[in-house]
């Protein structure tokens, strides 16, 4: 019996839905009280989602009203390959993410209203931003706006500073963060389940010969690092930190991918799927790690760690980076208060080696050789605590 069949045969009341069936869409919606009066689902469209059903459903009123919204259900196996197994509850624990942050007005602000959640069926109404797009066109050379910048770390300031301390366990996602623990610290090295019992939405990490054909040398580089006693040492160290930490509520995927562009250039997060009690310096790092593989200029890089410290650019001093700064180089490594910098540092090297040969690479452009130093900055940042900008 399949993944999905086993799903339904044991949740009769939990229907499945699909952009195709606007009206199931309807008759789900109007059951959990989530149309007005006169309303109805006239069409639905995929937005796509690799771990998730998100569509973007229209809305009408007999009298001629008009409005869309985003409907997000999120179920037990990857949407394109339902072999694969995903987290029970993530669901239940994204809507608690976005009903917390509702309580934030500050962190609120940078993410969509959260419209209604069941947590029974998985599914999410969200406010709808028609006319984004997600951030994923910065790896291809687009530079991101000084104002998405700060955007973006406003964000991740708020929602640290607001939960820091805090004792809400509600808001654990245990089977999400040990997803997110494979595909960061196991997978990359060879060390996670096969796919079908539960690798997760990267899927495997590439071998040499593989690695070699996106970039000559890529893969003696990757078979290097992956036997490297000291680096692995410091890997599963900090993965142990990772599992532990509890300081704060992190986004735990803040990426250009989870980034939206609005019409205006106002930017949201979206997806907190992984959203659970970490480290805050685990999404500076993450986020540091995607605008060095994008390659972004530094003052892009300095607005959003002077954003995420909770201060603006004329407000730092020359000197307050913490970092030793070569002639001619940009610095990146900030530290901000309330923030450790090598902390920060080591966590973005370990996102940079899994977007770099693990199963969750990203697209790059640039010169011959980009992701072999990247790779080796990598390195530097997850044993040494030291990172910095590497002029290709």
């Amino acid at each position: 019996m399949s993944r999905r069949a086993e799903f339904e045969e044991a949740h009769p009341e939990v229907h499945i839905l699909s952009h195709q069936q606007a009206g199931r869409v309807d008759l789900v919606m109007g059951a959990l009280g989530w149309l007005g009066d006169e309303e109805q689902v006239t069409a639905c469209s995929t937005l796509g989602g690799d771990s998730s059903t998100v569509m973007r459903v229209e809305l009408q009123e007999l009298r001629g009203g008009w409005r869309t919204a985003v409907l997000k259900q999120s179920l037990p196996w990857l949407r394109r390959d339902e072999s694969v197994a995903m987290p029970a509850g993530r669901g239940r624990a994204e809507f608690r993410f976005y009903r917390q942050v509702a309580r934030l007005p500050e962190a609120a602000s940078h993410m969509p209203r959260l419209l209604g959640g069941d947590e029974k069926r998985s599914i999410l109404l969200l406010e709808d931003f028609r006319g984004s797009s997600d951030l994923t066109v910065l790896y291809c050379g687009r530079v991101l706006d000084e104002d998405a910048a700060a955007g973006l770390g406003s964000f991740l300031r708020a929602l640290h500073e607001s939960t820091r301390g805090c004792e809400d366990r509600e808001l654990s996602n245990p089977g999400m963060k040990g997803l997110n623990h494979r595909l960061l610290f196991e997978a990359p090295y060879g060390l996670a389940a096969p796919v079908g019992e539960g690798l997760g939405p990267d899927g495997p990490a590439l071998d040499r010969p593989a690695l070699d054909e996106l970039e000559e040398g890529l893969g003696t580089s990757a078979m290097a690092m992956r036997s490297d006693g000291e680096f692995r040492k410091a890997v599963a160290e900090l993965g142990e930190r990772y599992r532990d930490s509890d300081t704060c509520l992190v986004h735990g995927a803040f990426h250009p991918g989870n980034w939206l562009l609005l019409p205006d250039g106002d930017v949201r997060v979206v997806d907190p799927q992984y959203g659970e009690w970490g480290d805050a310096e685990f999404d500076v790092g993450t986020g540091l790690a995607h605008l060095l593989l994008a390659r972004q200029p530094e003052e892009v890089v300095r607005t959003f760690l002077s954003a995420a410290a909770g201060r603006s650019g004329d407000e730092r001093e020359p000197d307050d980076t913490g970092l030793e700064q070569r002639e001619g180089e940009p610095a990146v490594e900030a530290g901000p208060p309330g923030l450790d910098p090598e902390l920060a540092a080591r966590y973005a090297g370990v996102e940079l080696v899994r977007r770099l040969i693990g199963g969750g690479r990203v697209p790059l452009t640039g010169d011959a050789g980009v992701r072999t130093a990247l790779l080796a900055t990598a390195r530097t940042a997850v044993v040494e605590g030291h990172l910095e900008v590497l002029r290709t």
